[in-house]
């Protein structure tokens, strides 16, 4: 049976009154019921301080079957809860990951926190990622290259690996804000910009100082510069940070070295002062942060006067973070403060604004550092990039994107499984507060990554129609390709004659669409068919419903059209059809293409 058949509900607007409630908020919850489920009765199972209970609700009579009612108390900080359903059909339940017959594990119930919402903007902005040093320069700060760097010509090559590191171009803040205008004919919503601090790498992941932008960047004053332009231009605007380390050259980390008495000695892991200390994955450059120091926590993350805080408020009012290696971060042996940065930094950041965002990079299955107070959301490596590049990728360059032995591939139904199964370990406000990527500065290009450029696009439609904010690397939207993270990074050819002008039509068309639609923004999550070669899928919002189906090669798929609940289906982007004749829709795909069409 398709989607459309089964009872259906997520934590959404569409399904829920209020899916950001305050705590001990009553709300109404939804579920909807096809005739076909052969369900005549649902109850809602909630838990209260751990113990389960049982609700009945009230039903009434829809288009296609029934919608039940039930009333939810949220008296905890996580709400879970779950529907049973019984009919002709034996007894089974919803949950997060669909319909099950047998006792499911609370971990997949659907969930609701009172522990504060993910900004409402997050989720309605596309974000443009930006390498500091490799989108524009604006020619004004090259005297301030540092002796460490070797400095390289806009068109240079990248260099071999052993100075690839310390090549520097000259990008810089006041560069971004000379094409601002590039970014906004493009449709962008946001700017999301690697490390700004000074270091001893191009990629400013080593830290020398947490107290001022780098001086070849444009120093403090650049940052404001951009600031303000990104406020003129309607553009959001966040940066990277890394609370897990420092730079060996970090001030904090000099002063440890010279004295092992000293504040900041504490600030770090020392085995054997000063020669062996703990690092980030065996680097001896980057030194690990130990988070049991309150001192460190003060000046780094716990407070409105600390880094995080400081570059959250006016003049530099940066928009958010994005906290890199956020699951490694407080984590030694035995040891374990993550929860606590978690807690720390959020509180940090609401306390400067509840409209500032944190989002954590995580690589792996971050689901149990998302209970509670913690990131609004994560780069949704695992619910989104791998399962959508498994599906369209090239698998002898996806190395990059799983670690070890590889990415696998994937038929579309076990892209859905896996998107299915990350969704619903996580808050509907997690899942629209992590950002939905293909590519990031540390993978290949997603247009390398892809099988075939038909397929980068269809890659590019699904990412414009998940739940989540998305991103992508500069240079994505005029066609840039790149086998490895390291020459994906190459500087942005401002030269229009070495652009793919069709892919930058395309790149507009998608982020118009995803920039102006509440569904594609707000809406839930329904799946419709899910197949070997495609996905079809619904958003769905109070005001809005989009009907998605992407395909990776050219092929049919035949439904009842009287389970959409619509009259009519009114194409927006793409080139499937859709024909209606005796009650059953075709969508019809003559090439691999993600189309999208309105339900009214």
């Amino acid at each position: 049976m398709i989607g459309l058949g089964q009872p259906h509900h997520d934590p959404s607007e569409r399904w829920v009154s209020n899916p950001t409630p305050d705590p001990g908020e009553t709300v109404t919850v939804e579920v909807d019921v096809p005739s076909e489920a052969g369900v005549d009765r649902v109850l809602l199972r909630t838990m209260h301080d751990g113990e389960q209970r049982w609700s009945e609700g009230e039903s009434s009579a829809t288009s296609t079957g029934a919608r039940w009612r039930f009333e939810l108390t949220c008296h905890n900080p996580v709400n879970m809860y779950r529907f049973w359903c019984g009919g002709g059909g034996g007894a089974r339940w919803l949950t997060g990951t669909g319909m099950l017959g047998h006792d499911p594990l609370d971990h997949h119930d659907f969930r609701l926190v009172t522990t504060g919402a993910t900004p409402r903007w997050v989720p309605e902005t596309v974000w443009y990622q930006i390498f500091p040093d490799r989108f524009a320069t604006s020619g004004r700060h090259l005297d301030e290259f540092p002796d460490w760097a070797v400095p390289s010509g806009w068109d240079d090559p990248i260099a071999g690996r052993d100075v690839r590191m310390r090549q520097l171009y000259g990008g810089d803040l006041d560069g971004i804000v000379d094409h601002l205008d590039h970014l906004v004919g493009l449709g962008v919503g946001g700017i999301y910009l690697n490390p700004i601090f000074p270091a001893h790498s191009n990629h400013r992941y080593d830290a020398s100082s947490f107290d001022r932008v780098d001086p070849v960047l444009g120093g403090d004053e650049a940052l404001i510069r951009l600031r303000e332009a990104c406020n003129r231009a309607g553009l959001r605007l966040i940066t990277d940070i890394t609370l897990n380390h420092t730079g060996e050259h970090h001030e904090w980390f000099r002063a440890a070295l010279a004295d092992p008495h000293s504040e900041e000695a504490g600030y770090y892991y020392f085995t054997e002062h000063p020669e062996r200390y703990e690092t980030w994955l065996g680097t001896p450059s980057l030194p690990k942060l130990d988070h049991s120091s309150e001192s460190m926590r003060r000046r780094f993350y716990d407070g409105p006067d600390s880094v995080l805080g400081r570059f959250l408020r006016p003049p530099l009012g940066m928009d958010g973070w994005r906290v890199d290696v956020a699951n490694m971060t407080g984590r030694y042996g035995m040891i374990d403060h993550n929860a606590m940065v978690r807690s720390l930094s959020r509180r940090t950041s609401d306390a400067v604004s509840p409209e500032k965002w944190l989002v954590a990079e995580h690589w792996f299955d971050a689901t149990l550092d998302m209970i509670g107070d913690t990131w609004h959301g994560v780069m949704n490596y695992t619910g989104i990039t791998r399962p959508i590049v498994s599906w369209l990728g090239e698998l002898s360059i996806l190395g990059s994107l799983m670690p070890g032995p590889g990415q696998d591939e994937r038929d579309g139904t076990m892209v859905a499984r896996a998107m299915d199964d990350v969704r619903a370990a996580l808050s509907w406000q997690s899942v629209l507060g992590s950002m939905a990527l293909l590519g990031s500065h540390d993978t290949a290009r997603w247009r390398s990554m892809a099988r075939s450029d038909e397929l980068a696009l269809v890659g590019l439609g699904l990412l414009m129609t998940v739940p989540g904010s998305p991103c992508f690397l500069y240079g994505d939207e005029v066609g840039l390709t790149a086998a490895d993270n390291e020459l994906a990074r190459r500087t942005m050819p401002w030269d229009e004659s070495q652009w793919d002008h069709s892919w930058l039509a395309t790149y507009r068309q998608w982020i118009q669409l995803r920039s102006g639609s509440a569904a594609l923004a707000h809406g839930g999550f329904r799946w419709v068919e899910r197949t070997a070669d495609s996905l079809t899928f619904i958003r769905e919002s109070i005001g809005e419903r989009l009907l998605v189906h992407a395909a990776r090669v050219a092929g049919a798929s035949t439904m009842p059209f009287g389970l959409f609940g619509a009259g009519a289906i009114d194409r927006v982007i793409g080139e499937a059809t859709a024909d209606i004749d005796a009650g059953h829709m075709t969508l019809r795909a003559e090439a691999p293409g993600v189309t999208v069409w309105h339900l009214t």
